[in-house]
């Protein structure tokens, strides 16, 4: 031990060393260390020196600064992410905001009015909130998200799975369709050029499914057995599209069925398969329905929105109203010996006339309540509704919670199907009877309900209410709990309110035809309401029949009572007897007669009494409808079945009399001359063409040897207007537009049967209506108007001078009009009217 040490008690009380800062906690580099220093410091400098390369390279090369282009953008793009990231972190999304994202997504059609509610009721919460405002208003937008909007959207989800099923994007795929997934959001040449493409897609799978049958089956191709065996994976294949195949219950192949498949329809089947055409229509109207569907689901159809039916579809059904109408306007029918009639006024003059179709069916109704009068019946009213799972949206215009998705089909299958096939069955089965009418309407929302009309006899009248308040109820009878009146309804007829064809005109009225509540309510002094609507019955009547056509919906139907077809043929053969006065005016056996004469008379009952009454199978009437097969076939080498008559079955061949003894074509109406002077007519004051050997003649005559003139038809010929005896003023008062239309063109252009004459008049066909009878007027009054219109640069014809006599007005080039003036005895000029819309 050292001395220094020696002095100290302990080792350790000896002092520590001086902390050197340069050296402390420093250790020694061993050679590893400066070795991995060196390869970091060679590394330094090899980055340096290739950034230095990499600039040089993106700042003088051509490649390099292109590069350098596509580097920046890149930074920008990074740049503008990184802000977006922190104005969404600062800014956190609303539910407003996320909401009109969500419906961004969905098919303008459907987007846009809820877009548009939502942003109304977003304005209506900012307004609130900086008012300062707590109470709904504060939240309108945020509750609709929450509570309308997100069930709206499981809704509409819920359509799409029901029509592009699994089965339906597997068949779309496959076949390289897939258009089809956006089926609601195509337009008519999208969807013709669609059916097109599945056409062909199907006439392929033909081609493919004919081979296969023919290997496994040995058969030729011109077997039937083997096109029917073909057809059956069309058929399939065409289900999984939502498309009914054609003549399907005809020719399922299945284990349960009680009857063969008819092979004679496969050719047509397939034919409409592979058809263009077929497919378009088709698609179309799966297009409209599930567009359709898609709005009800998203609360559109309601008394609050559009009733019935969605507004856009009823703008759709107003213009499928008008090409129709346009059609009916271009054609005329003619039959084979030339008689020719406008396909528009046989169109109106039959049934499809929503007034003649009402009427009909009054005098149907009235009947069978005469012939329940005369056996002692009575008549009780029934009102029968699906259940609540079918109903979109509630009475009070909210959605429907207990709403399944099911379309205004299904409804309309629930009610025949599940109630009235099973009243029908259980009524047979006890051996009740009963006849009546029904009537199908909408409720606000769409989904139809039935009225219906009975007559039974005092016995059977609580047995029959029973069992149809039993299957009315039947289904989800939880939710009705005591009160049964949402489901079914039945109440009997009050003589002291009225008869029962009072208690179910209203209904008949209110989905045909418009024109039966254009009055007020005797009852009320104000206009007909109708309760499901709110609005008057005038302006939802509309709405009601493009219901019924966009959902092909059958509005009416009788049961119980002889067909009214066989009541139509009838009418429509004494109609035919009473215009050949020649043939014999009446049949010659009683019972047909009587039959004959009820119907020619309109006596509904009368006609029931004579078949044979009600409650009798249908083939027991005496006198059925009489088909035949057609002579031509149709597109699909079809030769149908269409309506020959009448026939007697009980009476033998003898007794089947033809009510269509003629053969009708349609024919494209002739253009009318655009020149022609109606009730008033304009004078084109300008300057005219000059005259040549061309234009200077009539247009019969100024026809080459080649172009022989047209004549007018028989038929035409037949309905020209003849002069009456008596007051002529009286019958040209008389006139409907179409008539005077009618006499203009008589006055104006000769009878194609008239013969020119040296003196260059021309003498007119018995019958012909002339100027100089028609229209009679002085002589000295003609010359004043002929010398006044010529003062004011008009020169007309003579017939057109008697015509302003008689009140024609003749509208000048600068937009006056000059009419003659009884009592000033001169022709009176009235100022220019102003004819440009407001703004």
């Amino acid at each position: 031990m050292s001395d220094h040490n020696a002095q100290l008690a302990y080792p350790w009380n000896a002092p520590l060393p001086v902390i050197d800062p340069e050296t402390f906690g420093r250790a020694q580099p061993t050679a590893l260390r400066q070795a991995i220093q060196s390869y970091i410091n060679e590394d330094i400098r090899t980055d340096a020196r290739l950034d230095e390369e990499t600039v040089a390279f993106l700042t003088t090369t051509d490649e390099g600064k292109r590069i350098n282009s596509h580097l920046h953008h890149d930074e920008e793009r990074r740049i503008r992410l990184e802000k977006l990231t922190r104005h969404k972190r600062e800014n956190p999304p609303t539910l407003v905001s996320e909401a009109m994202a969500e419906l961004r997504a969905l098919p303008p059609f459907l987007a846009g009015p809820l877009i548009r509610d939502l942003a109304r009721l977003s304005r209506k919460q900012e307004s609130a909130r900086r008012e300062g405002l707590k109470n709904n208003s504060a939240y309108a937008a945020d509750n609709f998200v929450r509570h309308g909007l997100r069930a709206r959207l499981k809704r509409i989800a819920r359509v799409n799975e029901r029509f592009a099923t699994p089965a339906f994007k597997a068949t779309a795929a496959r076949e390289r369709l897939d258009e089809l997934l956006m089926l609601p959001q195509l337009s008519r040449d999208e969807i013709q050029r669609l059916a097109t493409l599945t056409a062909t897609a199907f006439s392929t799978a033909l081609e493919r499914a004919c081979d296969e049958v023919i290997e496994k089956t040995g058969r030729g191709d011109d077997d039937l057995f083997t096109w029917l065996l073909t057809y059956q994976p069309l058929a399939h294949m065409a289900l999984k599209l939502g498309i009914t195949p054609p003549c399907w219950p005809s020719l399922e192949i299945r284990p349960d069925r009680r009857t063969a498949p008819d092979p004679e329809r496969v050719p047509g089947a397939v034919m409409r398969l592979s058809c263009a055409t077929w497919w378009n229509s088709q698609l179309r109207h799966l297009r409209d329905i599930w567009r359709e569907e898609l709005l009800r689901a998203a609360g559109l159809v309601s008394r609050k929105t559009s009733v019935y039916i969605s507004h856009e579809a009823l703008l759709d059904w107003r213009e499928k109203r008008q090409r129709t109408r346009d059609f009916l306007k271009a054609w005329d029918i003619e039959n084979e010996e030339g008689e020719r009639f406008s396909l528009e006024d046989i169109y109106w003059a039959g049934l499809s006339n929503p007034r003649n179709r009402r009427n009909e069916m009054m005098a149907c109704v009235r009947g069978m309540e005469q012939v329940a009068e005369a056996r002692g019946d009575l008549a009780f009213f029934v009102t029968v509704t699906a259940p609540s799972r079918f109903h979109s949206v509630n009475d009070d215009g909210s959605l429907n919670p207990k709403y399944c998705g099911a379309t205004v089909r299904d409804a309309s299958d629930y009610l025949v199907y599940r109630f009235f096939a099973a009243v029908r069955r259980a009524i047979n089965k006890a051996g009740l009877g009963w006849y009546g009418v029904r009537t199908v309407e909408p409720h606000h929302d769409g989904t139809p309900h039935w009225h219906m009309l009975v007559f039974t006899s005092p016995e059977n009248e609580a047995r029959i209410t029973e069992i149809m308040r039993n299957a009315a109820i039947r289904e989800d009878r939880a939710e009705l709990g005591d009160d049964i009146s949402p489901r079914f309804k039945c109440e009997k007829i009050d003589p002291a309110k009225g008869t029962p064809t009072s208690y179910i005109a209203t209904y008949i009225g209110k989905n045909l035809d418009a024109s039966a509540f254009m009055g007020n309510d005797p009852k009320t002094g104000k206009p007909y309401v109708d309760k499901e609507s709110g609005k008057t019955m005038a302006e939802t009547v509309e709405n009601a029949i493009g219901w019924a056509a966009l959902h092909r919906i059958r509005q009416f139907q009788f049961f119980g009572i002889p067909p009214r077809q066989v009541w139509r043929e009838l009418r429509r053969l004494a109609g035919q007897m009473a215009r050949n006065p020649a043939a014999p005016q009446r049949l010659d056996h009683d019972d047909i007669d009587a039959i004959l004469a009820a119907a020619d008379v309109g006596c509904f009952a009368t006609y029931i009494t004579r078949q044979g009454g009600v409650l009798i199978p249908r083939n027991t009437y005496l006198v059925r409808t009489a088909y035949e097969t057609a002579e031509e076939a149709n597109d699909y080498g079809e030769f149908p079945q269409r309506i020959y008559g009448v026939r007697a079955p009980s009476l033998g061949e003898r007794y089947t009399i033809c009510t269509h003894p003629d053969t009708w074509k349609l024919v494209r109406r002739k253009p009318e001359n655009e020149d022609r002077t109606d009730e008033g007519f304009d004078v084109e004051c300008g300057f005219a063409a000059p005259w040549t050997r061309g234009n200077n003649c009539p247009p019969d005559q100024n026809l080459t040897i080649n172009d022989p003139p047209e004549r007018q038809p028989d038929g035409r010929r037949e309905q020209r207007l003849t002069l009456p005896e008596g007051d002529l003023g009286e019958w040209l008062r008389s006139l409907t537009p179409t008539e005077r239309k009618q006499l203009t063109r008589q006055l104006k252009n000769p009878p194609p049967d008239t013969e020119t004459v040296k003196n260059g008049g021309i003498s007119a066909p018995a019958g012909g209506v002339r100027v100089s009878v028609a229209l009679t007027a002085e002589p000295h009054i003609t010359a004043q108007i002929t010398r006044e219109l010529d003062a004011l640069g008009v020169q007309l014809h003579e017939s057109a001078v008697v015509s302003v006599r008689h009140g024609a007005r003749v509208r000048l080039a600068d937009g006056r009009t000059a009419y003659w003036n009884d009592s000033t005895r001169r022709i009176d000029i009235t100022p220019a009217q102003n004819t440009e819309a407001p703004q």
